[in-house]
């Protein structure tokens, strides 16, 4: 408080005949302007490698919601949000019961990464909402840059459930050294990818080239061709390499044909008992055996892995040595079947939903929006040899640094998925029923076709077309 001498007309005139002016004591209100504390806004995300340098999948949602709480700073908004995000190494049916499991108790995350696969028994369950109305709304900003081919993947009942994350090829991989052992030239080596692409190396010529390879001593026997080595989409390429179709695009629901299935169990029947090119007892070899073999590109002369295996190998298998893989590692599309038939490559497009359990669906996509950058994606890509999902990306400096990357973005333009349909997962457990029955020497592949439409059609009904 401060005191101010004041005066009106009167006072001067008392002061004139020496009357003392009065004072009085007046109190000071300074007014400030408070901004109020932002509000916070929780959330929880779930993200899964397995492969450990995927991490980005977990690291672009944390970059995505500093950057959007640096635009809610800059533009006064009084928000702020906080992301609680985790990353799985495990399992992936652990990964998947955990969201179930917390999706019917009412406990979901926020925000879901899993495979595209889950899009359609998730969404009838009721675990995620649609997102057509949000990614309508940043679709000139974001979205009109995603990859047309991977809507598909994302869309159920022509609705979109999804935003993609990333996906991959899964390239047939062959040692370099081994086939110069075996006699083939540089240049026979480098045409192997276009002969591939163009049809003319199917599978049952891989299949002779290896059992050629074994057969005079440059690879032990079932040492000719690995395929992965425990139950995975992976081999599915084969029934599609044949001709396979796996859902109807008119009516939604699942199919199989007969004639590709059956040439399908046959090839892999061949590979261990026929050829002897895969080692009887072959599934369920570990992982990392698995890993370490392949990566030393002079035991196996071909095996089927993923672009994410790249850089596995090279982080966790070759202490860095990328430049080991090129010298030594081929790769191409995966070889048709037969002739007259294109190759193939099996993708499995990795999507981000947001739960039915979020209260906050719009903040939540707004994070998915932030993450879904060229630059963004591209690191992912890069540290995880997964390929671009948007179409701005393969323009992009950092994508640009990644030679394999660039080498097999073609890949892509072949590419087929697993289904959409809420059912998959028993049609998928009864097909691996029976093609691991055939690779284990229990049941020819006749008798396990047999079986298969016997199971399909008990099990499923009218929602799976046998041709």
């Amino acid at each position: 408080m401060r005191k101010i001498a004041f005066c009106s007309l009167a006072a001067l005139a008392l002061v004139l005949s020496a009357c003392p002016p009065r004072v009085v004591e007046v109190e000071v209100t300074r007014i400030v302007e408070v901004t109020p504390a932002p509000k916070v806004v929780k959330l929880v995300a779930w993200t899964i490698g397995p492969d450990e340098p995927s991490y980005y999948r977990r690291d672009n949602l944390l970059t995505a919601v500093e950057r959007l709480n640096a635009d809610f700073a800059l533009a006064g908004a009084p928000l702020k949000i906080e992301l609680e995000a985790t990353f799985d190494t495990g399992k992936w049916g652990d990964y998947k019961s955990k969201f179930m499991m917390a999706a019917e108790a009412k406990e979901a995350p926020d925000i879901i990464l899993s495979g595209h696969e889950d899009v359609a028994a998730w969404s009838d369950a009721g675990f995620i909402i649609p997102l057509d109305d949000y990614i309508k709304k940043y679709w000139e900003s974001t979205y009109q840059d995603i990859i047309p081919g991977l809507w598909p993947a994302c869309t159920y009942k022509g609705v979109k459930w999804a935003i993609p994350q990333d996906t991959e090829a899964r390239p047939m991989y062959f040692s370099k050294p081994l086939l110069r052992k075996l006699g083939w030239s540089d240049a026979e080596i480098a045409d192997l990818p276009r002969k591939v692409r163009a049809g003319e190396f199917t599978l049952y010529d891989l299949l002779e080239v290896a059992k050629e390879a074994q057969d005079k001593g440059v690879v032990e026997p079932g040492y000719g061709y690995w395929t992965r080595p425990k139950k995975g989409g992976d081999f599915y390429a084969v029934y599609f390499a044949f001709g396979g179709q796996m859902q109807d695009p008119e009516t939604g629901k699942l199919v199989l044909v007969k004639d590709a299935f059956l040439k399908h169990l046959k090839f892999h029947y061949d590979t261990v008992f026929t050829y002897k090119t895969t080692p009887e007892g072959f599934i369920g070899t570990d992982w990392k055996v698995w890993h370490e073999t392949v990566s030393a590109a002079d035991k196996v002369l071909f095996w089927n892995g993923g672009t994410w295996h790249w850089a596995e190998w090279t982080i966790k298998y070759l202490e860095g040595r990328e430049e080991h893989l090129w010298a030594n590692v081929g790769f191409s599309l995966f070889p048709a079947g037969e002739p007259g038939l294109p190759p193939v490559e099996l993708s499995h497009p990795l999507v981000y939903m947001i739960s039915a359990d979020c209260k906050e669906p719009e903040l939540a996509f707004r994070i998915l929006t932030e993450a879904t950058t060229a630059d963004l994606n591209s690191r992912h890509s890069v540290e995880s040899a997964h390929l671009a999902i948007l179409l701005s990306q393969p323009g992009h400096p950092k994508y640009a640094e990644a030679p394999f990357l660039k080498e097999t973005a073609y890949m892509v333009e072949y590419a087929v998925f697993q289904p959409n349909h809420p059912r998959f997962g028993e049609y998928d457990t009864i097909l691996w029923t029976a093609l691991s029955a055939v690779m284990a020497g229990e049941a020819t592949p006749e008798d396990a076709l047999k079986i298969t439409i016997d199971d399909l059609k008990a099990t499923l009904g009218d929602e799976v077309i046998i041709k």
